[in-house]
């Protein structure tokens, strides 16, 4: 199998409430400039995703997460091998059906658990990833013991501008001085007074000059976009011109853009 990481820094997010990981492999064919993907969740192949084919394989780096506190030792295990572990999912949110919220104290006291559960003598943590909050971050950061300091900052972008995206992405890189994973991005704000996209084509362009910026920032180590969904739900109020795959299970134009580089 090829290094992923050879590849380039984009990769695949895939909500595990699918029940499978079939339809992402075909993000990862032959050809695919795509290296990682990562699911809010510990394992690609397993009870968690119980639908999967056992046979499938994915010729990618996976990268798991733990979702919330709650699930720190839920039975499941963390897929073997990974290099990376991701930390909590947007704790500063209180919207239950994205996140479960934590102060910053709560979630500290649960992370040095998560730095405890590393399988690999090499393997890195990946900071939570807030959906806003800079405060709670900083605050968090004060509060957890320097030997469980996260190798690299997790970074969701929602923004429907290109200028807006690389602000809000230096501000993230200029306050913490860490490498950044950004796990989530799309052209979608959840301002209510910005509008979304108007049309497919400007979430292309979007597309295009953001991963391109992405590529060629050295502090940026991987990227996901959002929108690899089958269920409409699972986008949670992002445009459906995000979208990387349809209904059907197929990959869109914005996909098959985004497996070629998303801005070649």
């Amino acid at each position: 199998m090829s290094n992923p990481a050879s590849k380039g820094k984009a990769g695949i997010s895939w909500p595990i409430q699918e029940g499978t990981s079939d339809p992402i492999a075909r993000f990862f064919q032959p050809g695919s400039k795509l290296s990682w993907h990562w699911n809010w969740s510990k394992h690609w192949k397993g009870p968690l995703l119980p639908h999967t084919s056992p046979d499938l394989q994915i010729h990618a780096e996976f990268i798991p997460m733990i979702w919330s506190p709650d699930l720190l030792y839920d039975g499941n295990d963390l897929q073997p091998g990974c290099k990376y572990l991701l930390g909590f999912n947007e704790p500063d949110h209180g919207d239950a059906s994205v996140a479960a919220q934590r102060t910053p104290e709560a979630a500290a006291q649960a992370w040095i658990k998560l730095s405890s559960l590393r399988t690999e003598p090499d393997q890195q943590l990946i900071s939570p990833a807030v959906a806003g909050s800079v405060g709670w971050l900083k605050n968090f950061f004060t509060l957890i013991p320097r030997e469980t300091m996260p190798d690299y900052l997790a970074v969701h972008i929602y923004t429907t501008t290109f200028e807006d995206f690389v602000a809000k992405m230096e501000m993230y890189h200029d306050t913490f001085r860490l490498p950044i994973f950004l796990t989530e991005f799309a052209m979608q704000s959840f301002d209510p007074n910005v509008p979304g996209p108007k049309n497919q084509q400007q979430v292309h362009d979007f597309m295009g000059q953001t991963t391109k910026w992405l590529d060629e920032t050295y502090w940026v180590i991987r990227y996901a976009w959002f929108g690899t969904v089958r269920d409409p739900y699972h986008l949670h109020g992002v445009h459906p011109f995000n979208r990387l795959m349809d209904e059907q299970g197929e990959i869109t134009p914005l996909g098959w853009q985004y497996i070629n580089g998303g801005h070649e």
